[in-house]
């Protein structure tokens, strides 16, 4: 299992990249999610092959906007890692992060997300909708 990263609506190109630039020092891999891919299970977004994908591909699913990262294969130690350099890379907070699970596998990206926003919300007392 390679170690990957699904990003999902990183629309500032400095975030992004900055992201993007850890990854590249770390090994890491990057997927770019886009909306048709949201109803996906997230096990297959993150490391199935691009044939494995085609028949989860959905043209009018509903997508969120909000900036999403979502950590796959990753060991405590690695995943902390990362972390420390999006910090020390000064990469703006992103609230709805989560690392993939043996439960979490099977949801979609909209499952996903709606779960996060709400724990989000519970934790925080705020909304975490914003994006970066």
């Amino acid at each position: 299992m390679k170690e990957t990263i699904l990003l999902y609506n990183f629309t500032s190109p400095k975030v992004r990249n900055a992201i993007k630039s850890i990854a590249i020092q770390m090994g890491v891999h990057i997927r770019t999610v886009e909306p048709e891919q949201y109803q996906m299970p997230l096990g297959l977004l993150a490391f199935g092959s691009k044939e494995d994908q085609k028949d989860y591909l959905v043209a009018d699913c509903q997508p969120f906007e909000d900036s999403m990262l979502i950590f796959a294969g990753l060991t405590n130690q690695r995943l902390n890692q990362f972390l420390k350099l999006m910090s020390k890379n000064k990469v703006p907070r992103i609230a709805l992060k989560a690392t993939l699970t043996e439960h979490n596998a099977v949801w979609n990206s909209v499952a996903l997300h709606d779960e996060l926003v709400k724990e989000h919300e519970f934790m925080t007392g705020e909304n975490g909708r914003k994006e970066s």
